[in-house]
């Protein structure tokens, strides 16, 4: 199994919150997985509201140490992150980060309902905290 990780399950695993120890077996397991662009950018923002820059700056390098690949923009994801963000109810870094587990054939490991919505996408959603 191939896996896509959507900001909120990082932040399980970060914040220590339930499902965390999931996360960490998708991270530490033989799978293919993979960490959006959009992922990382979210990861930015989001962080510096409970850690500081320097904790920030070491979580997104834990990240790029584990085997997970970082996945940066690239035409045919861009369409396909149009389609889905065109059919509605995502925001626009869920658009791209559904869109590359539907390109990648990949299962979505996340927390938001929103994907629930997106027709064909292969999701495990993480029991609500």
């Amino acid at each position: 199994m191939t896996y896509v990780l959507d900001t909120s399950a990082l932040m399980r695993l970060f914040l220590d919150e339930p499902g965390a120890d999931q996360v960490q077996s998708v991270l530490e397991g033989k799978e293919a997985v993979f960490l959006p662009f959009m992922t990382l950018m979210e990861l930015r923002y989001v962080l510096p509201r409970r850690f500081s820059l320097d904790r920030v700056m070491e979580i997104i390098e834990i990240l790029r140490a584990t085997q997970a690949g970082v996945v940066e923009s690239d035409p045919d994801w861009g369409v396909t992150a149009a389609e889905v963000k065109t059919r509605g109810g995502l925001s626009l870094a869920d658009a791209w980060i559904a869109a590359l587990a539907l390109i990648r054939n990949a299962t979505l490991l996340h927390c938001d309902p929103e994907f629930d919505t997106v027709p064909g996408l292969r999701a495990t959603k993480l029991a609500p905290q």
